[in-house]
């Protein structure tokens, strides 16, 4: 009787302590959650001090690449102050754009500020997207058709969302041509949002060529300029792998890697506690993730590039497991990803 009571008595004691440990947790993250608008205020003023205390205390060394990138350069250098405030503009826009997807589509299931803390705090970490405002306002243009390619659901006749959406990919890949890689992405996407047909198809290939015909018309016969073709050529024929030689930089990847699987699993294993719509978003959107991981692979040289945009997709799907699935283990998860972000930053600055 008494080794019974024992062992009860400890049972009881660690049922305790773990219910304690949830409970701290679930008021930790729940000022982030659902913050007040004192926090939400001090996050995007911390943001923007930082923002600003990264052009005096750090430079990216390269220019923008490309030839957008060169020709970007001549009329506004990425290194000016004026760039800072451009992409810290168009981060907050983007910001606000995250937070309406969710607001609207509710494929998270509640109103979370979570994913916009979580895009902050890597658009603020990553050093390399402060100043490359094409990169920043190219994941805008992306960002938007995710948002009207998610308004299409079981839309088979939305062939002005799908003609937006994709002339919105255009503008993007305009300025950074490697993205034109994720229209096969978008067009797989619509298959699971049900809305994919051959009006939303050709609608959508309407789309996408408009901007370009009209901007290779100016180029080829009011301004005599051919130099995007040989850079259109470049996005078509040349792959270049991940480059080993920087070693840091795929360690602290690698972390954001496994941060994100770990997400990704408990993401998988929690849907299936929502709609039908939510599910099939989600996945639209880690297809959409599938497809950057792709480019960042077989494009790494202008992996700079991809940046804002991997930073919202990372934010929004994360922050469906950090906001939903409350337990320690992930609470120490999300720890790691702000510490190991942060940790990153003070290795650009010394090393």
């Amino acid at each position: 009787m008494f080794l019974f009571y024992i062992c009860h008595y400890s049972l009881q004691k660690k049922r305790n302590f773990a219910q304690q440990n949830t409970k701290c947790m679930k008021l930790s993250l729940q000022k982030i959650i659902a913050p007040s608008f004192a926090v939400t205020a001090l996050t995007y003023t911390v943001s923007f001090g930082l923002w600003i205390a990264m052009f005096f205390l750090y430079r990216y060394p390269n220019p923008m690449p490309g030839i957008a990138g060169a020709v970007a350069e001549n009329f506004l250098s990425s290194g000016s102050i004026l760039a800072y405030l451009i992409t810290f503009a168009v981060t907050v826009l983007n910001s606000l754009l995250i937070a309406q997807m969710n607001n609207k589509f509710a494929f998270i299931r509640t109103r979370t500020f979570m994913p916009v803390f979580i895009y902050l705090l890597l658009s603020t970490c990553w050093l390399q997207i402060h100043g490359n405002y094409l990169a920043v306002i190219a994941s805008f243009f992306l960002l938007v058709a995710v948002f009207l390619s998610l308004q299409m659901y079981k839309d088979t006749r939305g062939v002005e969302q799908a003609f937006l959406a994709f002339f919105c990919v255009s503008l993007g890949s305009l300025l950074v041509h490697d993205l034109v890689y994720l229209l096969p992405f978008f067009w797989i996407g619509f298959i699971f949002l049900r809305c994919f047909s051959f009006r939303t198809f050709f609608a959508s290939v309407f789309g996408f060529i408009t901007p370009l015909i009209f901007v290779y018309s100016i180029m080829f016969f009011i301004m005599n300029q051919t130099t995007l073709f040989p850079d259109s050529k470049g996005v078509v024929f040349e792959f270049q792998f991940l480059n080993y030689a920087n070693l840091p930089l795929l360690i602290y990847f690698g972390a954001i890697f496994l941060i994100f699987s770990l997400a990704m699993t408990a993401l998988s294993g929690n849907t299936r506690h929502d709609v039908i719509q939510a599910r099939n978003m989600l996945f639209f959107l880690r297809v959409m993730a599938f497809g950057l991981l792709m480019l960042l692979i077989f494009r790494f040289s202008n992996y700079t590039y991809y940046l804002p945009l991997i930073a919202a997709l990372f934010a929004i799907l994360t922050a469906y497991t950090f906001t939903l699935v409350k337990n320690l283990f992930y609470y120490i998860v999300f720890i790691v990803l702000c510490v190991v972000s942060l940790a990153y930053v003070v290795f650009q600055l010394y090393f």
